[in-house]
Parts: C-alpha cells; sequence; structure tokens
C-alpha cells in the first residue's frame, strides 16, 4: 500500500513582488519545490518514524514540503528500485534500513538495482542494536548463563526472527556459530508476531531491535547483552557482546541511512548532508531516536559510502554460510 504524507508546508500568501522574486530565486537554487522520501517499510516502524521525524525538520530548515511516501514490500527491494529509477535531481530521496542494500544482493538471485552504482550516500541517521532477549522460563540470569544451558540443550531450543534471511535471522546464526550452541531457527513474517510467540513462551530467545523493550522493563523477558559495539542509549546496564569475549558478531548490527539516485549532483549532497547532520544532533532529534532503542549517528556521504562496502565484504561470507534465500 502506498502512503503519502505531508509532513509540512511553506506559507501560502505573500505580497505579489516578494513572491515573484523568490520563485525566480528558486528557478536556480536547489531546493524549489517539494522533495519526496521514499521510504522501505510500511508507516510505524522505527525506519519509519525516524524518516518523518528528519523529514520535518528538514523541511523547515530548506523552506520546502518534505513529503514521505511508504513503499514496502521485497525486504525495501520495491522502495531501491523506485529511487533507482528516478531522476538524479534531489527531489527524490531514499530512507532505507541497512540490509535492503548489505544482504539483498546475497539473498535474492536478481536486483532491479545496484546497491552502490544506483545510489548516492547521503548520511547515515541511525544505528541498531539488537537485544538479545530469553524467556524467564530458561531461568537463566546471564549470558554465560544462558550459553551454558544452550550447549547442555543442543537442538532443544528454538529462537525467532522476523524472516529467513532478515537481519536478525543473519546475526542469531552468527551468534550461534560464535559461541558454539545449537537452536532451531522459527521464521516470522516481521518482529510483531516473533515477540509474541517469545512472550508466549513458544520459543525460547531471539535477537530484538528494542521492540521488547517494555517488556524488558516490565520483567516479562529478560535482556542479556547487545549485539554492538556499543552499549544501547536505552538500555546501558545492557554489555556489549564484545565485552564477553564475543568478537565479530557486530558484523550483523544495523543501521538506518539516507540516499539519493546515482548522479545527483555533488553540491545536492553536500547541502542535503550538512542540513541533516545539524538536523540529527538536536537534543529532539536524538531524544527521539534513543526512545525507538536506536543510536543516533550522521556520517559524510563518504563514510556512508565505506560502511556499506564494509558491510558487503563482511556479510557475504555469513551469508552463504547460513544458506539464506528469498527468491
Amino acid at each position: 500500500m502506498r502512503r503519502r504524507t505531508l509532513l509540512a508546508l511553506p506559507a501560502l500568501m505573500a505580497p505579489a513582488p516578494f513572491f515573484l522574486a523568490a520563485r525566480s530565486k528558486a528557478d536556480t537554487a536547489y531546493p524549489s519545490k517539494p522533495i519526496h522520501i521514499v521510504v522501505s517499510v510500511s508507516a510505524g516502524g522505527s525506519i519509519d518514524t525516524i524518516a518523518r521525524a528528519f523529514g520535518e525538520e528538514l523541511s523547515r530548515s530548506l523552506g520546502q514540503p518534505v513529503v514521505i511516501e511508504n513503499k514496502p514490500g521485497a525486504n525495501g527491494n520495491i522502495a531501491a528500485a523506485s529511487v533507482a529509477r528516478a531522476a538524479p535531481d534531489g527531489y527524490t530521496l531514499f530512507a532505507t534500513g541497512g540490509s535492503t542494500l548489505n544482504l539483498n544482493p546475497f539473498l535474492y538471485h536478481e536486483l532491479p538495482f545496484d546497491p552502490v552504482k544506483s545510489f548516492a550516500p547521503i548520511t547515515l541517521t541511525a544505528r541498531t542494536n539488537f537485544i538479545l532477549v530469553v524467556h524467564p522460563k530458561l531461568g537463566v540470569e546471564t549470558l554465560e548463563a544462558f550459553v551454558a544451558y544452550a550447549k547442555a540443550h543442543p537442538k532443544t531450543l528454538n529462537y525467532g526472527s522476523a524472516g529467513s534471511g532478515s537481519l536478525i535471522h543473519i546475526a542469531t546464526e552468527l551468534f550461534d556459530t560464535t559461541v558454539g550452541i545449537e537452536a532451531n531457527h522459527v521464521p516470522y513474517k516481521g518482529l510483531a508476531p516473533a515477540v509474541n510467540d517469545l512472550l508466549a513462551g513458544q520459543i525460547d530467545f531471539m535477537f530484538d531491535s528494542a521492540t521488547t523493550m517494555s517488556h524488558i522493563q516490565a520483567g516479562r523477558l529478560k535482556a542479556l547483552a547487545v549485539i554492538g559495539p556499543n552499549p544501547l542509549p536505552a538500555l546501558p546496564e545492557l554489555k556489549p557482546l564484545s565485552a564477553f569475549g564475543i568478537k565479530g558478531v557486530d558484523a550483523a548490527s544495523g543501521w538506518h541511512g539516507l540516499f539519493a539516485p546515482a548522479g545527483t549532483p555533488g553540491e545536492i549532497v553536500d547541502r542535503l548532508n550538512s542540513a541533516l547532520r545539524i538536523i540529527l544532533d538536536t537534543a529532539a532529534l536524538r531524544e527521539r531516536i534513543v526512545s525507538l532503542g536506536a543510536e543516533p549517528a550522521a556520517t559524510t556521504p563518504t563514510e556512508l559510502a565505506e560502511i556499506l562496502a564494509n558491510d558487503l565484504k563482511r556479510l557475504e561470507p555469513i551469508v552463504k554460510r547460513v544458506g539464506a534465500r528469498l527468491d
């Protein structure tokens, strides 16, 4: 389902001479019309919520409306393909989680875009930090106790994910392999049903992108650690896996980023980057991102390009080892 939301409107009334002068200037300057941000997921998730938050501020900063278009489906491929085909003029942008670009090339036989060549990186907008949560029925209070329990009960524990080939699936398989445990994968169509079954005790553990925070705080689930590489601002008492000597699992940590179609002029990319880095560093935006269980982040376009390139190198062998496919 396609959803459009107008986040902000400029003033509609102005004296005629001022309006004409402003319009003449806008004809030669960016931006001179509404900017569309295509979001890779449906409304309501963290990617969408963060995009709406910075989109509203971007509208104020640039003096033009910012329109959010949700184009979910095919793990972000539908949205990515539409932006890859768009005119490279800075008026169509792409807000997505990293898995659309760094996992899909290894999960699908063919993609309607190239994760590197089809886009111009603008900035990282947030990092995600998966939480390892277990059902209280296991009776484990620490990560060490959980690993020991899992080793003592091989192939009996069940873990959930947002679907076969999802980043959470890859992260869990990487964790299991690294610590030497064997568990059964139960794929779901999204995180919500997986969390519901974890709460009901139908599955035993999972990595979650902070949707379980209220359940953790209420004692309905037990949180043991975060993937890392850093602690989670919303749950600073949880240590990253590296603090337990478990290295390399943070290769499956996630991020949100903003991209433009390839060929977008550098001066437009730089202007968007400059505006967004200021916006993402404001207290209001940082608090909003932290409240969603994510970590505020911003980068230069070059830094985001390097993050994506490194992810592609690190995740390819992991996906091949897991054997996940989506077509």
